[in-house]
């Protein structure tokens, strides 16, 4: 039909180089976003392990406090275990029964301290001693990693809290 010359041009479908080029900066941006938040850095990593422990030294105060038993909680190396005195014989301490006391064993990048009351931080027999009435002797908890310190510090009426150490920023 001569008098519609317009439908003789079909109209073009598809993407020009311009929006595709777009779509892809978009998505790169997207994915370096993204990744940023999946993976933690080391300090992360150290403020999540200390938060872990403090949830776990809480859960032996309680324990103790709730339960009417002693509970201990003894370092040595990166194995942390819990114990509990054994009421028919109270000079042994065995290992404590309760789920979330199990003994745990940290990552090889992090190193435990234990500071009981005066005691020597070098001291290898520290323990912390947790009574059914709730409270401990004082203490410090310092885990260490290359870059950087977290301090849990416990007072003497069974008061916790995890800290930065500001000497190791």
């Amino acid at each position: 039909m001569p008098g519609k010359p317009y439908q003789c041009l079909r109209k073009a479908f598809g993407f020009t180089l311009i929006e595709i080029l777009i779509v892809i900066v978009i998505l790169g941006i997207a994915t370096v976003l993204a990744s940023a938040n999946l993976f933690q850095t080391d300090d992360e990593r150290l403020q999540q392990e200390g938060e872990k422990l403090l949830a776990v030294l809480q859960i032996a105060r309680d324990e103790a406090a709730f339960g009417g038993k002693i509970i201990a909680v003894a370092i040595a190396g990166n194995e942390i275990q819990f114990l509990e005195r054994d009421f028919a014989d109270p000079s042994r301490w065995k290992a404590s029964p309760i789920e979330g006391l199990k003994p745990r064993t940290l990552s090889a990048a992090f190193n435990a301290q234990l500071r009981v009351g005066a005691a020597s931080a070098d001291a290898k027999d520290n323990i912390i001693t947790f009574l059914p009435i709730g409270v401990a002797a004082p203490f410090e908890f310092a885990l260490h990693s290359p870059v950087g310190t977290r301090k849990i510090v416990g007072d003497a009426i069974g008061n916790m809290r995890l800290i930065k150490d500001p000497a190791s920023s």
